[in-house]
């Protein structure tokens, strides 16, 4: 089942999820287990780019809606602060941003 990556923690249907900090490596081991199978809901600009740059894989912006089936996995990037009301980001604005990732799999 492909990954799924997301810009903000939300919950795309009701249900039962798990969340876990994980590293940019743990990122790279994900890809790796899916097998390259991956979309991108990243609705950004800048943050898709950004992403594709740190990853070294293709992220497209995509402003679609995304619902997360069960057992599915997606990779969360989480900015750890906010910035100012109507701020659009630029790449380097995520590069010096503080970030986390996480994995969310919902369990049911």
């Amino acid at each position: 089942m492909e990954i799924a990556f997301l810009n903000s923690m939300i919950m795309t249907v009701p249900g039962f999820y798990k969340a876990e900090k994980i590293t940019l490596q743990d990122v790279h081991k994900w890809l790796k287990f899916c097998r390259g199978s991956y979309k991108s809901f990243i609705g950004h600009k800048s943050t898709a780019l950004f992403l594709q740059e740190l990853l070294r894989i293709e992220i497209q912006q995509n402003r679609k809606c995304f619902r997360q089936r069960k057992y599915q996995k997606a990779i969360c990037f989480n900015l750890c602060e906010r910035f100012p009301e109507n701020k659009v980001l630029t790449k380097e604005d995520l590069r010096n941003a503080k970030y986390q990732f996480y994995l969310i799999t919902r369990l049911d």
